[in-house]
């Protein structure tokens, strides 16, 4: 079980890995490489192979349910975060 604690004091804890807070960032490019090799692979490449493939790119990203920020992990495979709020006028 991991935590990761937002800037406004919201306290984020993963129990199951589907929890609406937990978002995954990739490059367009990876992610159509990725479906590329999919489709030359073809039956052979099932799921655990493409997570396999897919967790490579991935960053992970959390969006905090009381504030809106994005804590994106930076750099990739860091365990560190950006954080980021949405800007208004």
């Amino acid at each position: 079980m991991s935590k990761l604690a937002c800037q406004c004091g919201y306290v984020m804890v993963v129990h199951t890995m589907e929890e609406d807070f937990l978002y995954d960032l990739i490059p367009q490019k990876d992610m159509a490489a990725l479906f590329t090799k999919w489709d030359e692979i073809g039956g052979k490449f099932d799921s655990e192979s493409f997570f396999s493939e897919y967790n490579q790119f991935r960053t992970d990203v959390y969006k905090c349910p009381e504030c809106g920020r994005l804590l994106v992990e930076d750099p990739l495979g860091s365990n560190r975060f950006s954080y980021y709020i949405k800007e208004t006028k």
